[in-house]
């Protein structure tokens, strides 16, 4: 669930949430959707 709200706020808000990441303002690439996955990175996906 978190995972979809993350997307959604990076997708639709990336000035924002650069500013509050970094404490300054920043503009950010576009970002391609197929960079971003449905599924959640798992642990033993990583091994």
């Amino acid at each position: 669930m978190f995972d979809n709200i993350c997307k959604f706020i990076a997708e639709n808000f990336s000035d924002d949430l650069a500013t509050w990441l970094l404490g300054s303002p920043l503009s950010l690439t576009v970002l391609d959707p197929t960079e971003l996955q449905l599924d959640p990175i798992r642990a033993d996906s990583l091994i």
